[in-house]
């Protein structure tokens, strides 16, 4: 039974509501997709698990048509949110900080707007919802699993990032290629006032990484990054630390940028340890690669834009300036023949993205569902006039 707009609309910030108050880390999802499963049961749309906690919903019209992947990415952050919204987070030290419930709920929006519509037009549409964007870790699992094998066109959004409300950016440009590590460090105890030479101290071979991973980082090459987010060692002050760990990560503009200052930190990480005469590990935890939307990818998602009158202003060449793992979905799917466009959807926030006062204008997914429902009729053939038979009054 076809879904009017408002009803539509009137759902997807209800269940944004949801998912804020309820919000899950990395890799811990279940709940959240429950919600998400639980929705998708309602329409009749059939699903699968994948990638631990992600979601494949699949809608088909025809199977001979394009296949087509829209990605909303489902995970938390590790803040407590301090914000005095009705719906805050009720999970302690964890919230939405980064627009992700916003996502879910645009997929879903776009679900319940089309799939009235997939009867007359050809093709197959999945709607990933996907665990562990960040971090970096679970679109190389949804690769690494295969499906994104058979995908034709490869879709994504974010909220924010400095677009305002009323306002995307369909021309989006350096989104930085980043990995992420976890290094860990092995030294010998000793007790610290009688013998302090028979230890090797992990704890003080990490301080020394920390400020140096940091200075590899001077450089002229656009997006050079590198953070060391989280130090742990030692167990009492009088004894020589034995352990010591720490994550961090790097980021570039390019891959090649990136594949150079890895082989930099590795070498000083590797370097320090032996001076120190400690054992060290340094192994990737997480990786999302540079991309810049296409230039037929963009017109054709402008004229889309134009033709489904939803927003007024675009800006073009836009600095995406930041790592998101939707780039190796976009980068499989690119490799294999296909096209794939990241965009991002204007919304004014409260405050910054990875902060605890963080929310977005909740009118903007308004516009966002129109937009993608516009550009997924598009590619599976639906014409423009059967698309806005769908009532956006």
């Amino acid at each position: 039974m076809p879904h009017s707009w408002q009803a539509i609309m009137q759902q997807a910030v209800q269940f944004r509501h949801q998912l804020h108050r309820k919000p899950e880390l990395t890799w811990q999802e279940r709940n959240t997709s429950r919600m998400i499963r639980e929705q998708l049961d309602k329409l009749g749309i059939s699903w699968r698990s994948c990638a631990e906690y992600g979601t494949i919903a699949t809608l088909a019209a025809d199977a001979a048509g394009p296949h087509i992947a829209l990605r909303g990415d489902i995970d938390a952050l590790p803040i407590d949110e301090l914000t005095d919204l009705p719906y805050r987070s009720e999970s302690p030290g964890c919230m939405h900080a980064c627009g992700h419930d916003g996502h879910i709920a645009l997929g879903l929006g776009t679900a319940r707007l089309v799939r009235p519509l997939l009867e007359r037009g050809r093709g197959k549409l999945k709607l990933l919802f996907q665990p562990a964007e960040e971090g970096g870790r679970g679109a190389r699992a949804v690769v690494d699993a295969g499906w994104m094998g058979d995908v034709d066109l490869f879709l994504a959004v974010h909220l924010g990032l400095g677009v305002p409300s009323g306002t995307v950016a369909l021309d989006v440009k350096d989104f930085l290629a980043t990995r992420k590590y976890a290094v860990a460090l092995e030294g010998r105890p000793a007790h610290a006032g009688k013998e302090p030479e028979a230890g090797r101290n992990a704890l003080l071979a990490a301080c020394q990484m920390v400020p140096g991973l940091h200075a590899l980082a001077q450089s002229s090459v656009p997006g050079v990054r590198v953070n060391v987010g989280r130090l742990e060692a030692g167990t009492s002050l009088n004894i020589v630390p034995q352990f010591a760990r720490f994550d961090f990560e790097i980021r570039a503009g390019t891959n090649e940028a990136l594949d150079d200052l890895e082989r930099r930190c590795r070498t000083f990480v590797e370097a320090t340890a032996q001076a120190h005469e400690v054992r060290s590990v340094m192994e990737v935890r997480g990786s999302a690669d540079a991309w810049r939307n296409p230039g037929e990818m963009v017109e054709w998602a402008e004229a889309i834009n134009r033709s489904a009158g939803v927003y007024e202003h675009t800006l073009g060449d836009y600095p995406f300036g930041a790592s998101e793992d939707a780039t190796v979905l976009a980068n499989a799917v690119a490799a294999q023949g296909g096209q794939a466009g990241i965009f991002v959807l204007g919304a004014d926030l409260a405050d910054g993205h990875h902060t605890p006062h963080f929310d977005f204008d909740e009118d903007a997914l308004a516009p966002g569902v129109h937009l993608l429902g516009a550009l997924v009729t598009s590619a599976l053939a639906i014409t423009s006039q059967e698309f806005a038979g769908q009532n956006f009054a």
